[in-house]
């Protein structure tokens, strides 16, 4: 296993010698061939020939190129050398240098060494004496020059930063080669990428986005990963209701960020691309470390209901008769909370799985005496509770309201659920934590709002990823348009000290809709800060949609105004 997980870092040394990071394809034969020899590995003209026109299509990933490596043998110095005897016909390994040269150098110049080059090489091996190539010297050349290619490799990558940090007075935006900029232009279905992750070791939970008041509350993850390699965070939406025709799932993202050993955060990507079954995911190489994982949503579809249903489901049944019964229809929404709030997905609540949820819905946490009576009093398996004590801790709570369901209404509102049982103030959505080269692990760290870390965050990608654009007539008003595959955003920046009112029209845009109460809205920006002006989305899925957006100031601040 040491000796797998080796060669591994070598392979991703060497891809990262001729790549940014394993995100990035190999494009051009040449790219293979450098990375095959900084893995220490001896491509031919006819290996290459051969894979680069069957079977890459016009790239080859990073999982491709350590399939391709594996058909490669490693260079053994007694391999090159018995290679060497047997192409020269000589047993001592000595052989003229003329001869030498006329063997190497056929005229081929698409696949042959030049005889410049064939000079330098035997110039700086210093294997010639008398017009007399020592072909054994030569070889432990070449083996060694393959020990310094793959050191190389590996000192780079330990030189690497993985985690760029941007200084707040010399912002430098961030080059990004996977959005086209495509403002004022009608956006077109894209076409998904497709994630080949088979072998690769796999964490997964649920969680859920919960709408409180004014807030978004979510599950937040401490994510581990034990050695350096490639890594994927995946982030899928998944509703239990039926969506509006049209209509997409509440919009999920995932923002990861480094944890010091001290405990501080640095933001290092989110989950920006979209694969062909609806998730999000974000892949980089990650260096062995603590992770924090945050969930986010824009609110351009989780939002504040404008209007109550009309109608309702009834939770109990039975309080004329003095024998009170949960109602078949409060059963299967239990039902499908219990299976949502079984984050590990295990068939059973544990401890901290239904902590999580008592506190959602009693702004309590569960206490140890509590919980020994749960243990003791309902249907548990393995110390954990079963959906029968679920539901008949459900059962007795309506007991010992003597059918009143107020307290069951209250429990119902706070897990995003309305009148007639349809759950339209919350989003479930699964996460996953995919790593090549280790197993990874995935813990569930709390419930509550991302707080000014994922606002900060948020607006950093945003900034990114998108052209700064000075607003007309202020010098120190920026405006930050990012038009992407599958959503909009608009950052207004206020670099002076004193606070502006900015009016964001994107009304005239088609096809969207906004986090904001309307299209053509009005932000104020605090000095010395940047602040989220709209968030949009398609309005119906599989249609052009287009963001046009103009920002005006409307104030005009005053010297020293705070």
């Amino acid at each position: 296993m040491e000796a797998e997980e080796s060669r591994q870092k070598e392979l991703l040394a060497a891809y990262l010698c001729v790549k940014a990071t394993v995100a990035d394809d190999l494009t051009s034969c040449e790219d293979l061939k450098r990375a095959l020899q900084y893995a220490g590995l001896n491509p031919t003209p006819t290996f290459l020939t051969m894979e680069w026109q069957d079977d890459t299509g016009g790239s080859i990933n990073f999982e491709q190129f350590c399939k391709l490596s594996e058909q490669l043998p490693e260079i053994v110095i007694d391999d090159v050398e018995t290679l060497f005897m047997k192409v020269f016909g000589t047993a001592d390994g000595k052989v003229g240098e003329n001869d030498f040269k006329s063997m190497v150098v056929s005229g081929d110049h698409i696949h042959d060494l030049s005889e410049a080059d064939v000079n330098y090489i035997l110039q700086e091996a210093c294997v010639v004496t008398d017009g007399v190539v020592d072909c054994s010297k030569l070889c432990k050349a070449i083996l060694h020059t393959i020990n310094e290619m793959k050191q190389l490799s590996l000192q780079k990558l330990e030189e690497r930063s993985n985690f760029q940090r941007i200084n707040t007075k010399t912002f430098t935006r961030k080059k990004r080669e996977k959005f086209s900029k495509l403002e004022g232009q009608n956006q077109k279905s894209p076409t998904p990428s497709v994630l080949d992750l088979d072998g690769w070791n796999e964490a997964s939970l649920k969680g859920c986005f919960y709408l409180d008041k004014q807030n978004v509350l979510a599950h937040q993850y401490s994510m581990e990963v034990s050695c350096m390699g490639p890594t994927v965070v995946r982030m899928k939406p998944k509703s239990y209701m039926k969506q509006e025709a049209g209509r997409g799932p509440v919009d999920t993202l995932a923002y990861i960020f480094r944890e010091s050993p001290e405990g501080m955060r640095n933001y290092i990507g989110f989950t920006d691309q979209k694969d062909s079954d609806g998730s999000y995911f974000w892949r980089d190489t990650l260096k062995e470390g603590r992770y924090v994982v945050i969930p986010y949503t824009s609110g351009c579809r989780l939002r504040e209901r404008a209007h109550d249903p009309e109608g309702f489901i009834d939770l109990v049944e039975g309080t004329g008769t003095g024998k009170v019964q949960l109602t078949p229809e409060f059963r299967l929404v239990l039902e499908e909370i219990f299976y949502q709030v079984d984050l590990d997905d295990n068939g059973h609540l544990s401890r901290q799985e239904f902590n999580l949820y008592n506190w959602r819905t009693s702004g309590e946490e569960v206490q140890d005496d509590e919980w020994s009576v749960v243990q003791s009093n309902f249907d548990v398996k393995d110390g954990e509770l079963t959906l029968d004590g679920f539901l008949a801790l459900h059962q007795l709570e309506a007991e010992d309201n003597g059918g009143d369901s107020d307290d069951l209404w209250v429990s119902l509102e706070a897990m995003g659920y309305n009148r007639i049982g349809r759950q339209d103030q919350a989003a479930p959505f699964t996460i996953s934590v995919l790593s090549q080269v280790c197993q990874p692990t995935l813990q569930v760290s709390g419930l509550k709002s991302g707080g000014l870390l994922l606002d900060k965050a948020v607006v950093r990608s945003i900034m990114e990823n998108s052209e700064p654009v000075k607003i007309k007539n202020m010098i120190d008003l920026i405006k930050y348009e990012y038009v992407g595959e599958h959503r909009g955003s608009i950052v207004i920046q206020n670099k002076a000290h004193s606070k502006v009112t900015v009016r964001v029209d994107c009304s005239q845009s088609t096809n969207v809709t906004t986090n904001r109460p309307s299209l053509d809205w009005t932000v104020e920006v605090a000095g010395k800060s940047a602040i989220i002006a709209h968030q949009l989305l398609p309005l119906r899925m599989g249609e052009d949609w287009n963001m046009v957006c103009d920002a005006v100031c409307v104030n005009t601040p005053t010297e020293g105004e705070e």
